[in-house]
């Protein structure tokens, strides 16, 4: 025989199935609302059904009417993603964090081993393209260009290759008269021929060592130039990391910065690309005390969206000719109207 349940457990059962129903249909219905449009609007109607009120001290969110398909936040702090920085006109409205860098950054090293003479710089100090910052020993490579020297200046093998030449040729006018009036033998014309076509091939020969020897002239200097390593362009000494009578091998014995012009870096939401153009200008204030507003150009738009972040990166250059702007600072961006 089957006991029949108490009430109040069929009551709770059938509590529970309505909420299940309840949650299973209720969002399907506010997507439908939504799809539709009927969402409400919050203009301070905060007894709408739904809204949260201002009195329950949380921040009501200014919802607004949406047309079929559509999901967006009105509050602008909500919607970065969907035209954030866009004023009513549409026009670009944007004041965002920038970072100030360098152009460039090199570290200094040796094409060659060798022992390091002389650094004559320091940090800090400003360099100017194809300075010299580091002189390796170079006794060995000094004197052998001036040995390739004095052997490219060498012209006497020319001379006298020449001077044998010039003799040969007359010998052979004169044989070549006696010849024709019969006073001479095939014999001996013959050989003086043969003794006037050596003589040029001798003249070739002492041409051709001569420009091997300022050949030679040219590698010997070449090998003594890598023995002094000049800057690759204007700039700073960032950092000092050996001195004179260390070995250097594969090392990084300075590093150089260029600070004119600057490269800014500026990182902005997926909603505004395709605003951003190559040549636009934008306002610049470093993030130091007393800066002043500076004027820099747009070099580089990244053609391609980062999909975790939704965001893309923007490079504009800075013209610094007094370096009164240091490199890796923070700033302060804002696009300008064209």
């Amino acid at each position: 025989m089957i006991k029949r349940l108490p009430n109040w457990v069929l009551w709770i059962a059938m509590a529970a199935g309505a909420a299940a129903i309840a949650i299973a249909v209720l969002p399907g219905l506010a997507k439908l609302q939504r799809s539709e449009g009927v969402l409400p609007t919050l203009a301070g109607g905060a007894n709408s059904p739904g809204v949260p009120s201002s009195e329950s001290g949380a921040r009501p969110l200014d919802y607004v009417t949406l047309q079929p398909g559509e999901d967006r936040f009105a509050d602008p702090e909500m919607s970065w993603r969907d035209g954030a920085g866009l004023g009513a006109s549409g026009e670009m409205d944007l004041n965002l964090a920038c970072i100030i860098e360098p152009n460039r950054i090199v570290e200094i090293g040796s094409p060659v081993k060798g022992l390091i003479q002389d650094i004559p710089v320091e940090r800090a100090d400003r360099v100017e393209k194809g300075q010299i910052l580091v002189v390796l020993e170079s006794s060995v490579e000094q004197a052998s260009v001036e040995l390739a020297r004095k052997r490219a200046a060498m012209n006497e093998d020319v001379l006298v290759s020449k001077a044998r030449f010039e003799l040969g040729k007359r010998k052979r006018i004169r044989v070549n008269e006696l010849f024709d009036n019969n006073a001479l033998s095939l014999e001996l014309r013959d050989e003086v021929e043969t003794e006037t076509e050596l003589a040029r091939l001798e003249l070739d020969r002492a041409r051709a060592d001569k420009r091997l020897a300022a050949l030679e002239l040219q590698k010997a200097k070449a090998v003594l130039g890598r023995r002094w390593i000049p800057s690759p362009f204007d700039g700073v000494v960032m950092e000092r990391k050996m001195s004179a009578g260390e070995r250097v091998d594969h090392e990084t014995i300075l590093k150089v910065a260029q600070i004119d012009p600057l490269r800014v870096e500026v990182i902005l939401p997926s909603a505004l690309f395709g605003q951003i153009k190559l040549g636009a200008n934008a306002t610049v204030v470093p993030e130091i005390p007393g800066d002043t507003v500076h004027v820099a150009q747009v070099t580089i738009v990244d053609p391609v969206i980062d999909s975790a972040s939704g965001t893309f990166g923007v490079r504009l250059t800075l013209p610094n000719p007094d370096h009164s702007i240091p490199g890796g600072v923070h700033c302060r961006i804002q696009f300008l109207d064209e």
